[in-house]
């Protein structure tokens, strides 16, 4: 692998986990626990049309273990895997299957992320208590997947493009 490309992954990696803690600062209006606005995602969906699928995916999973083992517990990186795994299979099809916009992407990701981990809770828990919360978290995940979605848009219309994997020297 070559070391520019080795270098932008490192750089997204680190700007995935740093917005990750300044995402964690952040107090939501609404009191309810998992909601966030996800900005470490910024991260992910630039890797994930910027890198290849497999750099996102690697971006994203190493991001997750790094902030739960720093920030979190063992269930929070529960949490976040699911939502992670989930949200990366959701936006990977979209973005592969379809020409939809990257807001799209980021609005479905963000869905499929709040809908992993509420499928987590409800197993760690009560399903009937997750259903009480499920309607507050998917909007508050609607509204984040689009905000995320229109800053992903202009970080990836203002960054340069780093050289494709196809295209790279071996």
């Amino acid at each position: 692998m070559k070391t520019q490309r080795i270098a932008t992954e490192g750089v997204v990696l680190a700007l995935a986990l740093i917005l990750g803690f300044v995402d964690s600062l952040i107090p939501m209006p609404i009191p309810v626990a998992g909601i966030k606005l996800g900005l470490a995602n910024l991260a992910v969906i630039f890797a994930l049309y910027r890198l290849s699928p497999a750099e996102a995916v690697i971006i994203s999973i190493v991001r997750v273990i790094l902030s739960g083992l720093m920030f979190a517990s063992l269930s929070g990186i529960m949490y976040s895997l699911a939502g992670a795994v989930l949200s990366l299979i959701v936006m990977q099809a979209i973005k592969h299957f379809t020409d939809h916009h990257v807001i799209i992407v980021s609005v479905c990701g963000s869905l499929a992320h709040i809908t992993g981990q509420l499928v987590v809770a409800g197993g760690m828990t009560s399903f009937a208590i997750v259903t009480y919360y499920a309607p507050i978290l998917l909007v508050s995940a609607l509204i984040a997947g689009v905000i995320i979605g229109t800053l992903a848009s202009i970080l990836n219309d203002r960054v340069p493009v780093p050289a494709a994997p196809e295209n790279r020297e071996q």
